[in-house]
């Protein structure tokens, strides 16, 4: 499994930044740096772009909707024109209609055919997948071989981070997609991939070794690596009841092309990870440090101290839940130690997921004593008090919530849990 770095701790900084520099009097040094620092904040914050482009009857909606895991894009021969396709996450499925020069339109569900009738310069559509966090996927109009079209793909690229350029493994890599992709900056380039599709067609997979091979020699620095695949297959693989067919899904391609498109966006936002890092060491947190006084490492200090008093007052315990909560807020605390700049705010909001995340687990009732049944409430409670702190200034608030900590962590040891309701834990 490919895991993307996380980004919380560096947005934090910046965020920081651009709060504390937000009301100080302008110059182009200030301006400049806070403008650096704002584009990192929102690339970190959001989702890597994955461009699917390529000629017409390419694949490459089919391949999108692979990757997506739904059947939104409409494919092949069909009457339904539509522009820029963005399928992205979002807490219930919706379709924005967008425009560049206007506001957007929202509708319920996903409407394609009437978002289409609206003649949009683009689309997005929000589903509720959790791979979708991490990235969006952005179906690009296909691209003809005897017209401009290829301008408007062009054009769009500069919005993606990764490319997938898809090519008709019947007739793989025309020199009317040499003409255009050799076109595209050399950074996205490297962050791209050449999907050949349809290699699941007889004609396609008997010469396969052969079209592979001399796409191979040919991509040079056009694309970081040449990938067949055969999408139904793949599509078929991933819809077999009770389980997906692991062993065809890797055959036909699937796996090798899902990952490779996951880890050149995980590389991508490693590198703009590292930049940011580097900004903040060289330009941000220095300026920072201009700007700070004495009480904000009093701040940490008393934290820090509150914090030691809660360790040793926790007896060890056969509790489970217990133990995941000693362990969720202990990272809380590493947090206090590792950075110099962390904000009250951030503190008291890290605090307020955590309660937020233990009180939903113990709404189910099975790992606590039944005399317990009290201590959900509790938790509940706390919730509502910790958003509160978080409207409050000064280190008053800190003090509180670690307070609010103790007094859970008293509530949970004095409770007990049924371990035997607790299903063991077990790693790959």
């Amino acid at each position: 499994m490919i895991e993307f770095p996380g980004t919380e701790q560096e947005v934090r900084q910046l965020e920081r930044f651009l709060t504390a520099t937000e009301n100080l009097p302008t110059d182009a040094a200030l301006d400049e740096m806070r403008e650096r620092a704002l584009a990192h904040a929102e690339r970190l914050s959001n989702a890597v772009n994955i461009g699917f482009a390529g000629e017409f009857g390419a694949g490459k909606s089919s391949l999108a909707n692979m990757l997506a895991g739904a059947d939104i894009l409409p494919t092949g021969p069909q009457h339904l024109k539509l522009p820029l396709v963005i399928v992205a996450y979002s807490e219930t499925p919706e379709t924005t209609v967008g425009w560049w020069g206007k506001e957007p339109k929202v509708y319920s569900g996903i409407a394609l055919e009437k978002a289409a009738a609206d003649e949009p310069d683009f689309i997005s559509v929000g589903l509720n997948t959790p791979a979708l966090q991490e990235i969006s996927l952005f179906d690009l109009p296909g691209t003809g071989a005897l017209d401009d079209t290829y301008k408007s793909t062009l054009d769009l690229l500069k919005f993606v981070d990764c490319a997938i350029w898809c090519t008709n493994g019947t007739n793989a890599w025309r020199e009317t997609e040499r003409h255009l992709w050799a076109q595209v900056p050399p950074e996205l380039r490297a962050n791209s991939l050449l999907a050949v599709t349809h290699s699941d067609l007889p004609p396609v997979r008997d010469a396969l070794d052969r079209v592979l091979s001399r796409l191979n020699k040919e991509k040079g620095d056009l694309f970081r690596s040449v990938v067949p695949i055969g999408t139904p297959v793949a599509v078929r693989a991933m819809a077999q009841e009770p389980e997906p067919d692991f062993a065809l899904w890797q055959t036909c391609g699937g796996q090798d092309l899902a990952e490779q498109v996951l880890q050149i966006a995980s590389d991508r936002r490693l590198s703009d990870l590292e930049a940011a890092r580097a900004d903040l060491e060289q330009d941000f947190l220095p300026f920072l440090e201009t700007l700070e006084g004495p009480e904000d490492e009093a701040l940490q200090s008393n934290a820090l101290s509150m914090h030691a008093t809660l360790e040793s007052a926790m007896p060890p315990l056969e509790n489970p839940i217990l133990e995941d909560w000693l362990a969720a807020i202990a990272s809380i605390y590493e947090d206090l130690r590792e950075l110099s700049d962390i904000e009250p705010a951030a503190f008291l909001h890290s605090c307020q997921e955590i309660v937020e995340d233990f009180a939903e687990r113990l709404e189910q009732g099975d790992e606590i004593d039944p005399s317990a049944d009290w201590i959900p409430g509790e938790f509940e409670k706390a919730t509502d008090l910790l958003l509160l702190l978080q409207f409050e200034s000064g280190d008053a608030p800190v003090k509180d919530a670690i307070s609010i900590l103790a007094q859970l962590s008293d509530n949970l040891a004095w409770a007990g849990s049924r371990v035997d309701s607790v299903q063991p834990k077990t790693g790959t």
